[in-house]
């Protein structure tokens, strides 16, 4: 009876692993004791992907290929517990995001510039509190305002655009895949910047009045918006929005 109460306390969820492709997955819980009573998978707009019952694993057919699907489970005696994990494809595999209020990373990361015979970008990650498995970082810059000019693209933790002259209007922007224990973030930032004579600061393009250079250490005021840059106060779980400069989406 004692054992059987300790597996009830115990999250499964934080055992749960995915295999299989894109279209086809299987679930299962490690080192469980007993049958899982009912599975649930759906997309995040609610369509059923799978569903089983009394089983140790749990078959899922994605064949509209979700990258984002959800699976919930019930346990224990009487079935009281219920716990839910959220997946992500990230093109290769199946990875678990947190089912906690995460650590953004992403608050934690800037980016600088340095103008010395053309552009170079590069991430700041000096205060970032943890120490990711593997990042993955993808570079944008395009010269001329509003698509009159040339985009190019970059990789790295650093990169160098010789293209770029200080007499440029032009936007950096970055896709950064963080990897920790299985689970992902995915930060991404867009910055249209002009050269003050010294260095790459921000133009902020809703003054209609004239130009106004700010600099990069801006107030960020955890505010969140849509992507339509309307302030909200509450966040759908699938959707995706603006917080300090940068794009979330709502796992739970």
């Amino acid at each position: 009876m004692l054992g059987l109460q300790t597996q009830a306390q115990i999250n499964l969820c934080d055992s749960m692993t995915a295999s299989g492709a894109q279209t086809q997955l299987v679930l299962q819980v490690n080192n469980a004791n007993t049958f899982i009573d009912y599975w649930c998978t759906n997309s995040t707009c609610g369509s059923l992907l799978g569903e089983d019952s009394m089983s140790l694993y749990h078959n899922v057919y994605n064949s509209n290929l979700h990258d984002t699907i959800v699976t919930c489970i019930t346990y224990g005696m009487g079935a009281t517990n219920t716990c839910c994990v959220t997946w992500i494809w990230d093109a290769n595999m199946w990875l678990k995001m947190s089912m906690q209020q995460p650590y953004f990373c992403c608050d934690s990361i800037t980016y600088w510039t340095d103008q010395s015979q053309g552009l170079t970008v590069g991430l700041d990650t000096t205060n970032m509190v943890h120490n990711p498995d593997s990042m993955i970082v993808y570079w944008g810059v395009c010269t001329g305002y509003a698509g009159a000019g040339i985009c190019y693209a970059g990789d790295g933790m650093s990169d160098y655009f010789p293209q770029v002259t200080t007499s440029d209007t032009i936007k950096v922007g970055y896709d950064i895949f963080i990897y920790e224990n299985g689970v992902y973030e995915v930060c991404s930032i867009e910055d249209w910047l002009i050269f003050d004579g010294t260095n790459w600061v921000l133009l902020n393009m809703g003054n209609t009045t004239g130009i106004v250079l700010i600099p990069f250490d801006e107030i960020n005021d955890g505010k969140i918006y849509n992507l339509l840059g309307k302030e909200v106060s509450k966040v759908n779980v699938g959707q995706i929005y603006i917080r300090n400069n940068k794009k979330y989406i709502r796992i739970k």
